[in-house]
């Protein structure tokens, strides 16, 4: 993996967005070539984590992007992980469900079945996403890089430090508000407040050379230690409905609650 662009505090942000989104796409598009060539699930996995990236840096940086530019990134990303996240799901179902049931209880013949029925299930998901993603490797996401060649000639006001921290603020405030909301232990509220979490992950990570420590260092540990907690809920959820799915029963997922209690950062 190439080393992370540099960024200084008095660069223009423009620019940073530049230099982060051009890496972070490269990665993206990466990511895709080896997901269409081969059938691996660390390979969905990874070409989320990238979309995840690249879509905090998208964010991160919307003030200086225009409008039109700023709405087909988020359309585009958006679309991206959209097609791959039912293949992504059934994996996780797989990895963390039903293979350590198997484990427990080898050759069950419940379990077996419905591991059939699920990788059925998941071929069906590969062969649409495989669709899908053959299309946007030819659009949008070229029409991407165009539009960083334009913002690299474009001039923005301002300085990236003073820019970053306020950026970082925002997305902070918004995940405290998610937390207070979650408190209600509703899957829905949950799954936000996992999504802001990882938002301010990774544009912390993206900003962090021109961070103070507090953002880098403590700020940056809680959001991971609870990433993994707020995962754990929402995979649990997901599970829960993957399997009413191969039972052929319904389930009222959206207000399924959750077991996590978050707190803010």
């Amino acid at each position: 993996m190439p080393a992370a662009p540099a960024l200084h505090r008095n660069m223009r942000p423009a620019q940073a967005f530049v230099d982060l989104a051009t890496q972070d796409l490269s990665a993206v598009e990466d990511g895709l070539d080896l997901v269409l060539r081969r059938d691996q699930a660390e390979d969905v996995h990874a070409l989320r984590v990238a979309l995840r990236h690249l879509r905090a840096v998208a964010w991160a940086f919307g003030p200086i992007q225009p409008a039109r530019v700023k709405a087909r990134w988020k359309q585009a990303l958006r679309d991206v992980a959209d097609a791959a996240s039912d293949v992504r799901d059934w994996d996780v179902f797989v990895t963390e469900t039903l293979a350590p049931a198997l484990a427990d209880q080898p050759g069950d013949p419940v379990l077996v079945a419905l591991i059939e029925t699920v990788q059925a299930r998941r071929a069906t998901a590969r062969e649409a996403m495989v669709t899908r993603l053959s299309r946007y490797r030819q659009a949008p996401l070229p029409t991407l890089h165009r539009d960083l060649l334009h913002l690299a000639g474009r001039k923005s006001r301002g300085k990236l430090g003073a820019f970053a921290r306020k950026r970082i603020r925002k997305a902070r405030n918004r995940v405290r508000a998610l937390t207070r909301t979650a408190r209600d232990g509703r899957t829905d509220h949950v799954h936000k407040l996992r999504i802001g979490n990882k938002r301010l992950r990774y544009a912390i990570e993206a900003l962090s050379d021109v961070l103070p420590k507090r953002y880098r260092k403590r700020l940056r540990k809680q959001l991971e230690a609870r990433q993994g907690e707020l995962g754990a809920v929402i995979d649990a959820s997901v599970a829960r409905r993957l399997m009413a799915e191969c039972l052929g029963v319904s389930t009222a997922d959206s207000i399924t609650e959750a077991t996590a209690n978050p707190t803010p950062p």
